[in-house]
Formats: C-alpha cells, structure tokens, sequence
C-alpha cells in the first residue's frame, strides 16, 4: 500500500508554513549573485530552482480548480504530453530562464501566497478526497492520492527535496 500525506486543513497549512519558513531561511542568506551564478550538477541556478517550485505550486492550485496539466505548469500541451516529469521540468525551466533572481522570487512568493489561500478556503472532507491529476481516463485499479498529499508533495515535501539541493551548492 502506498503511504499518503493526509493531513488536516490545520495540519497541513502548519506543515507548509513551517517547510515554507525553513526555505525562505535559506533563500534569505543569498545575494543575488548566489542565486543567479552557479549551477548544482544538473546545470540549475538557485533561481532555476525558484521558478520550478513556484511553477508546480500552480499546477497544485489550478489542477484542484479543474484546470489542465499543461496550464498549470504554465508549458505547452506538448511539453506533458509524454508524461515524463523531466520534459516538463526542463521546459518549465526553459520558460522561466530570462528570469532575475528577484523576479524568481517573486514568482515563487506569489505562488505559494495563491496556493495557500487556496488551501485555506478547503474544508477536511475536500482535502482527504482522491486528487484526479490525470483526469477521467485513468484505470479504475488506480491509486489516486488525496488532495492533501498532492498538495504536501507540491511545497513541504517539494521544498524539503530542493533544499537538499540549495544546500549542496558551494558559494
């Protein structure tokens, strides 16, 4: 069986909000120049990292509203339509690149601010339901996650995975 993060409206705004502050203790530590200069082995700035992160924070928001894959990401149809997380990853970044690191940030602020008035205004009942990223074609033997566990996945445990990363860099 695979283990999901059902949490509580409660619960999980603390969980983001404490993951949240955690990142943003980091972020607060780089100059500008920190952010824009070196890369980790993937070839990815700290502000890469930013855009990518608030960029999925929309997928979350936008996928609960009904909305497409594609759109949330803020990427063509085409870039998810293999279903490879790297194509999207990598034309997420491609779409962000021109980005200054405070324009990064910014994003990702904004991003969060969004998803978690969002997330605020969800009841428990609505959180603990299956979250239907792939939409109505999925096979019936599928495990769908709760809402609340996509949600998790896309800031707490998305900005516990990057500052693994953010913290490997050598400045």
């Amino acid at each position: 069986m695979t283990d999901f993060h059902v949490l509580t409206r409660e619960a999980l705004l603390d969980e983001i909000g404490r993951a949240w502050a955690e990142l943003n203790d980091v972020l607060d530590k780089l100059t500008p120049e920190q952010m824009s200069g070196p890369t980790d082995a993937n070839g990815w700035r700290v502000q890469d990292h930013l855009s990518h992160m608030g960029a999925w924070h929309n997928w979350a928001r936008l996928r609960m509203q009904g909305r497409p894959t594609w759109e949330g990401l803020g990427i063509t149809e085409a870039d998810v339509s293999s279903g490879d997380t790297d194509t999207a990853n990598a034309a997420i970044r491609a779409r962000h690149a021109a980005k200054t690191p405070a324009e990064a940030r910014a994003f990702l602020t904004e991003t969060y601010d969004l998803l978690v008035a969002h997330v605020a205004g969800l009841d428990d009942t609505t959180l603990a339901r299956p979250f239907r990223a792939l939409g109505p074609n999925e096979p019936p033997d599928r495990v769908i996650p709760p809402v609340s566990h996509i949600v998790y996945e896309s800031t707490a445990g998305h900005y516990n995975e990057h500052l693994g990363w953010l913290r490997s860099y050598e400045f």
